[in-house]
């Protein structure tokens, strides 16, 4: 009984202790992106959110940062979650305390600093350590600083001798603090891939993502909006296989912050998501469920596809994704959308369907690229519980 006290007097001091840096650092993140980018992280991992959505609210309540402080934020943030497991790994092995002792908010310091030593060339080594140094002052005792600074010097050190695990013996081991993926998953892409393009699959996960576009036809069209966004970005292409779609790469500039995505003439979305709707391929005039809708992504390009003439009911559970949708349809000029609140079973009473579309529930592994925060919340479970969910909506086709 004494020790379950103990352990929770425990866990409440440092909760309070994590406030308490929060409350520091806050005060900060107007003018220090590094402060900007530890607040989001340890935000991240103190209430389990998701990672893009937390990004675009911290950067919604704080505008003043220009265009390249607010790319390395979120580079130092993407960063680090998408490399969390390869950083704690060598940083285990340079700290004598080992990261399982170390105060969440200080490791974050620890993972930024070694993110930028190791992935930002253009960053001095001596740079990324006097800067960590920095930002560990900022909420923390001296002795702290001095850590901070003794371990990122001792990850220099070690550059090239770090111990790996022995890949012939351990390969579940060794790809999982290489590439940074849980166990769990890559033992389960082994068994259905093997090894080789387990490897493959987890370098591409890896890899930062360009910028998808689909062009809002109901506005403007491809070229016209290519010739637009041309002088806002060096390197813009069309897709390749959807024809609605626009990628960049180098980006300098928040695609959010446009005039033109203010008046509506594009949606971010991937080029595969894309070419969901041209399967589905709706005509005008015809009723369609969108059953699975989320924040609208292929709601509207259906709705682009019937030339905002007809009916789509979009349906999803999240009172969240239903506001964010709602919203959307408005920017992008579409008025044919009926938005429910219940579930897919509940709305389709009595109603008949020209065209269904299920983007059932799954377990978002597959956009690791783009979501690196999947690789540490989802676990097998889930798979299972979406599988089941999946089930459910099988039975589509007696509504069609």
């Amino acid at each position: 009984m004494l020790s379950v006290q103990k352990v929770l007097l425990e866990y409440q001091a440092m909760k309070q202790n994590n406030q308490f840096i929060q409350s520091k650092l806050k005060q900060c993140i107007t003018n220090n992106p590094r402060a900007f980018a530890l607040f989001t992280l340890n935000e991240f991992h103190l209430n389990e959110v998701f990672l893009d959505a937390l990004l675009n609210d911290h950067f919604c309540h704080v505008k003043g940062y220009e265009q390249r402080d607010r790319a390395l934020i979120h580079s130092l943030v993407y960063g680090v979650i998408r490399w969390r497991l390869y950083l704690d790994f060598i940083i285990d092995q340079c700290a004598s305390s080992g990261c399982s002792k170390i105060e969440l908010p200080v490791l974050n310091v620890l993972r930024m600093g070694l993110f930028q030593l190791l992935f930002l060339d253009r960053i001095p080594d001596h740079a990324a350590v006097n800067t960590s140094v920095e930002l560990i002052r900022l909420f923390a005792p001296n002795y702290l600083s001095r850590f901070v600074n003794g371990v990122l010097r001792g990850c220099i050190r070690s550059k090239g001798k770090i111990r790996w695990p022995d890949e012939t013996t351990h390969p579940i081991d060794t790809l999982s603090v290489k590439y940074a993926y849980p166990k769990w998953l890559v033992k389960r892409w082994i068994e259905y891939k093997g090894i080789a393009d387990t490897k493959a699959l987890c370098r591409y996960g890896n890899e930062v993502p360009p910028i998808i576009l689909r062009t809002n036809t109901l506005k403007t069209s491809r070229s016209h909006l290519l010739e637009l966004l041309s002088s806002d970005f060096t390197h813009i292409s069309k897709t390749f296989h959807s024809p609605d779609g626009i990628c960049l790469s180098s980006i300098k500039l928040a695609v959010g912050q446009l005039d033109s995505f203010k008046k509506g003439l594009y949606q971010v979305q991937d080029e595969a998501a894309q070419l969901i709707s041209l399967i589905v391929s709706p005509r005008p005039g015809e009723t369609i469920l969108d059953a699975c809708a989320g924040r609208g992504g292929k709601t509207g390009h259906l709705a682009q596809f019937m030339n905002n003439k007809g009916t789509i009911f979009a349906v999803d559970h999240s009172s969240e994704k239903r506001h964010i949708l709602s919203h959307e349809m408005q920017r992008l000029g579409v008025s044919i959308v009926k938005i429910r609140q219940h579930r897919w079973e509940k709305v389709l009473n009595n109603l008949l369907f020209d065209r269904v579309l299920v983007d059932a529930p799954c377990s978002g592994l597959g956009v690791i690229r783009r979501h690196p925060d999947m690789k540490w919340k989802k676990t097998q479970r889930h798979i299972f519980q979406n599988a089941r969910q999946q089930k459910k909506s099988s039975n589509m086709h007696h509504f069609m």
